[in-house]
């Protein structure tokens, strides 16, 4: 029988704002961090710096509140977060191919979102795209494997093992308890996942996305998938904007209309909706069994 936690009995309302005070608390750790380590005359304008500032505050906004919750909550990580539940070898086969056979079909959602106009009120986050961006231009100017391989490691791996242990396993399990309804659970996570980005001309493709991890940890009933595909996902993008940033072929990929790229955007579709349905009947199976 599991271990119960102090938190275990308290309500999914009083459970929400206590996985809220330990996030803004982890939010003020990394901020008071950064700013003891990084040079106050020079503030993240070296690519290092900013990798140990997105370290930081990868550690201390996602991963060590995902880690005090569960072990608050279950008195086991493992138990909480869904660790130990035996993952089937078909299942992640079929969510690995479909993480690589949807990258047209996002990129191509991406694009449209691009071209959403918004209002006035909203110039702020076009400005903070565009400082995200020139970060982005500066973290990948160096072609070497080496810059490389750090990339993979803080943007693929730290980023997607942390914000699946937050928003899938332990952010969707508590709005589930608020709510009562996996679907709706899984989408107020997904849509609190791309807006915590600050990314608006990404939001609809990240919601997608974020949609399809709650459903992964939902029919595997294990963390292990969701985190394994979102790295996956995630070390796609670095690879190609690695090899292809400020070049015509990475102004292809961030431009992919369905116009130009038909064919491609629509066998990605359709490979991915037969995918998506052969692991739901998979995990539907599962979910069965169980009960």
């Amino acid at each position: 029988m599991d271990n119960k936690g102090i938190l275990y009995n308290m309500g999914g309302w009083s459970q929400f704002f206590f996985f809220c005070f330990l996030s803004f608390s982890g939010l003020i750790m990394a901020t008071l961090i950064i700013l003891l380590m990084v040079p106050a005359d020079n503030p993240l304008q070296s690519v290092p710096s900013i990798q140990i500032a997105q370290v930081i505050q990868t550690v201390c906004l996602f991963l060590i509140p995902s880690l005090v919750y569960a072990f608050l909550y279950q008195g086991s990580i493992k138990n909480y977060l869904n660790t130990r539940t035996q993952i089937d070898v078909l299942f992640l086969l079929g969510t690995i191919l479909l993480i690589i056979f949807i990258q047209p079909a996002i990129n191509c959602i991406g694009y449209y979102n691009q071209q959403m106009i918004l209002p006035e009120f909203f110039d702020w986050m076009k400005e903070y795209e565009e400082s995200a961006e020139k970060t982005l231009k500066l973290v990948f100017a160096d072609r070497t494997i080496i810059s490389l391989i750090i990339n993979l490691l803080v943007i693929a791996v730290l980023a997607g093992l942390t914000e699946e242990f937050f928003f899938r396993g332990c952010l969707q399990q508590i709005i589930l308890k608020i709510v009562k309804n996996r679907h709706l659970a899984i989408w107020i996570t997904a849509i609190t996942f791309s807006a915590i980005h600050l990314q608006f001309y990404g939001f609809v493709p990240r919601v997608l996305l974020g949609a399809l991890l709650g459903y992964l940890f939902v029919w595997s009933g294990n963390i292990w998938v969701p985190v394994i595909v979102h790295i996956m996902h995630n070390a796609i993008n670095v690879v190609l904007i690695h090899m292809c940033y400020d070049t015509p072929k990475g102004s292809q990929i961030e431009n992919f209309p369905f116009e130009e790229n038909a064919v491609l955007i629509s066998a990605s579709f359709i490979i991915s909706a037969l995918i998506i349905f052969m692991i739901y009947r998979r995990g539907v199976n599962r979910l069965e069994s169980e009960n």
